[in-house]
């Protein structure tokens, strides 16, 4: 259809246009309709980050509307991070976001419902069916037997894993959610037998752990092990989160302080749907793990990439520094040394 929307030609369009387009009056908006069909090409695995989208022509084409309601169209893929727009190039797909929209749609099938936000999985990182099987081989692990402290993301996929390592007698450093009031550490000694599954929840750590100031954080020992959950992996050992890069800030913020290092070990625990097959390149502060364990295998990434030093000051969100408790002072520590270095 070449008529521009609002014009005589379209208003006169039976109510559904080429490739399944309605055009009712109780239709949702018709660039939000398009939006979802752009959608779908985006999210075509075989389209790669480095191949643009179909032209507007080709698109216009394709959904009967006009230039401006494709453009709409893709600006709102744009502003949800899914397209990249770069001028006089084309459109493309972020990777990392059309590997979270694919996963998320399968994982929606095999997870359990959170108490909060049911099976909304962009929310949270789900449990599983078959997660106690990943937990199992965990243990197993002799990096896990051999480990005194243990850093446990607080997904719901990991709440056993937090149980029977308080079982195990290791110390748990847990963040709490988004780090919104720092680090979480629980201590087989501190915990009681009867309480410790309560303690393994991310309500009830709390009632029985210690949560770190920046000084008692700095006086942790060095992790001996990480285990995390995530929204994908890849088989090299790409860590894909919900978008908002908690485990990475989490690793940054241990790296600062020492307590990580680039030969710490790092395991993720999935579902077999969330290991994505093919290459994606981590960005300079992303974190990559070095096994992938699911229910049915325990594999070696063969991690290639190196992982953040520390935290990249720069690169910080500024709401970061009042929403997490550990940035502000850490920054102000790192101003007052260059101010005295400076002065000498």
């Amino acid at each position: 259809m070449s008529a521009p929307p609002g014009t005589t030609a379209e208003r006169s369009s039976p109510p559904v246009a080429r490739r399944g387009v309605v055009r009712a009056p109780t239709a949702p908006p018709l660039y939000h309709q398009v939006s979802l069909g752009i959608e779908e090409i985006a999210l075509s695995p075989a389209l790669d980050d480095e191949a643009p989208l179909p032209a507007e022509g080709q698109l216009m084409a394709r959904f009967g509307v006009s230039r401006g309601t494709v453009r709409r169209a893709t600006e709102e893929l744009v502003r949800s991070g899914l397209l990249r727009s770069e001028p006089g190039r084309g459109t493309y797909v972020n990777k990392s976001e059309q590997v979270r929209r694919i996963v998320r749609r399968r994982l929606v099938q095999v997870a359990l419902p959170d108490s909060r936000f049911h099976l909304d999985v962009k929310e949270f990182v789900p449990d599983f069916d078959g997660s106690s099987a990943c937990i199992d081989a965990v243990r197993a692990l002799p990096d896990y037997v051999s480990a005194r402290t243990v850093f446990a993301a607080p997904d719901n996929s990991l709440e056993m894993l937090r149980r029977v390592a308080l079982d195990d007698g290791k110390d748990i450093l847990v963040p709490t959610y988004a780090m919104r009031r720092g680090f979480v550490r629980l201590s087989p000694n501190a915990v009681p037998d009867r309480d410790r599954f309560m303690a393994a929840t991310l309500d009830g750590m709390e009632r029985f752990g210690d949560v770190l100031d920046l000084p008692a954080l700095r006086r942790c020992p060095p992790m001996d092990l990480l285990v995390t959950g995530a929204t994908a992996v890849t088989q090299q050992g790409v860590h894909v989160g919900g978008g908002q890069a908690y485990f990475d800030l989490e690793w940054a913020l241990l790296a600062e302080l020492g307590l990580v290092r680039q030969s710490t070990p790092i395991v993720a625990v999935v579902h077999p749907c969330q290991v994505v097959p093919g290459r994606l390149r981590p960005g300079p502060y992303d974190v990559t793990v070095d096994l992938v364990v699911t229910p049915e295998s325990v594999e070696s990434t063969n991690r290639g990439y190196p992982r953040p030093e520390g935290i990249s000051w720069r690169s910080l969100e500024p709401d970061l520094f009042n929403l997490i408790p550990y940035f502000g002072p850490l920054l102000a520590q790192r101003q007052r040394r260059s101010s005295r270095r400076s002065r000498a």
